[in-house]
């Protein structure tokens, strides 16, 4: 059987992701039919007297009722409910170790991702910005601009405005891997100069669309997938295009855990105005209330809502985790030493890969018997 999944965001601000006041995003999924959604959303209208004759997310968690009638979105859809979030700084670290510590390490990327040093990276850029560490705010929007505009020019001396007697050791050797790397930084922004392919590269409705309905897939053979009109989806959908009528299971544990890859949809993308499409407003109002939830903690409706992220919020979300640097962890300490050794190896123009596995082997033997910190 087909199952109807509607999708929709709150905190859209595309490849801008230092927006200063839109720091979070949400991407909302609810499993319903027409006649179901149509049928409860009218009632919520006239039980609540929503004004405009539709639900709007934005509009409904500034009020006291409207927030009410989202309650009782939760409650009548327990179980068919879905969303992904994000913190965009952290987001865009890890983009920013995707777009330039990535195209320097792919032909083994699986052993950095099996070691947690991309999220190593992206919680040291993420923890250097929000301490406003000196340069570090310079990087982020160096590597934010590059992006946008596929800039692939002067890149040997890619953040040098962050340049500063006062960077973090880390940071300094960070700018300067990206110095010394530039030409691979440099092929991989070249590879996304199609227009479809790079306009959008930043933003986040692609990956937590796909990821949410690879989830939904282990619950359904076929969906079919409802989204509100979108420039960022309807100009890169020929990925979803590939999952029409795939009835395969791919899973991957690239990433330490296993995920799911694929899904089944009965047609490509749908897209519709939530003006007339009930089931993209009950999505656009569950996102809207995720966001809200850590955005306005002195709430009632905001602490019962946060308290669901664990059920219904995990699928893709990107927050940082801070504990990836503790250095009474082994594993921070391995990465520490790991970063320092892809630092000198580009420094010293040295093979960045060559007999990686078996030096982070190595250092992590070393360390069990020599910890860097009791």
């Amino acid at each position: 059987m087909t199952q109807n999944i509607y999708f929709d965001e709150s905190g859209f601000t595309g490849n801008n992701l230092l927006h200063p006041d839109q720091k979070y995003f949400a991407y909302g999924s609810v499993a319903t039919d027409d006649a179901e959604a149509a049928e409860f959303v009218a009632g919520l209208i006239e039980k609540y007297g929503i004004q405009g004759g539709e639900l709007k997310g934005s509009k409904l968690v500034k009020f006291n009722k409207g927030r009410k009638a989202i309650d009782e979105i939760f409650t009548h859809f327990e179980g068919r409910i879905k969303v992904s979030l994000a913190e965009k700084k952290y987001a865009l670290a890890c983009k920013f170790f995707e777009y330039i510590f990535e195209p320097c390490i792919s032909e083994i990327n699986s052993t950095f991702y099996g070691i947690g040093f991309h999220k190593y990276i992206a919680n040291i850029m993420y923890c250097e910005f929000m301490a406003r560490g000196a340069g570090a705010e310079e990087i982020f929007q160096e590597f934010e601009n590059i992006m946008r505009n596929r800039d692939t020019e002067n890149l040997e001396a890619i953040f040098s405005s962050s340049s500063n007697t006062g960077n973090s050791p880390i940071l300094k050797s960070i700018r300067e891997f990206a110095q010394h790397r530039f030409e691979d930084i440099r092929d991989e922004l070249m590879s996304l100069k199609d227009e479809n392919t790079g306009k959008w590269i930043l933003d986040l409705t692609g990956s937590a669309l796909f990821t949410l309905l690879a989830n939904w897939g282990k619950e359904y053979d076929q969906i079919t997938a409802f989204c509100d009109n979108s420039k960022p989806l309807q100009q890169s959908h020929e990925l979803f295009n590939l999952m029409v009528n795939r009835s395969d299971h791919i899973t991957s544990s690239a990433f330490g855990e296993e995920h799911p890859l694929t899904f089944n949809l009965s047609e490509p993308l749908v897209f519709s105005d939530s003006r007339i499409s009930h089931g993209i407003q009950l999505a656009d109002a569950v996102a809207a209330a995720m966001v809200y939830s850590i955005t306005a903690t002195d709430n009632e409706h905001a602490m019962k809502w946060k308290a669901l992220i664990p059920t219904i919020a995990h699928y893709g979300s990107i927050f940082p985790d801070l504990d990836m640097l503790n250095l009474k962890d082994l594993s921070a300490q391995r990465n520490a030493v790991v970063l320092l050794e892809l630092h000198e190896r580009a420094k010293n123009g040295i093979d960045l890969i060559d007999g990686m596995p078996e030096y982070i082997r190595l250092v992590s033997q070393k360390l069990l018997t020599h910890p860097m910190y009791a």
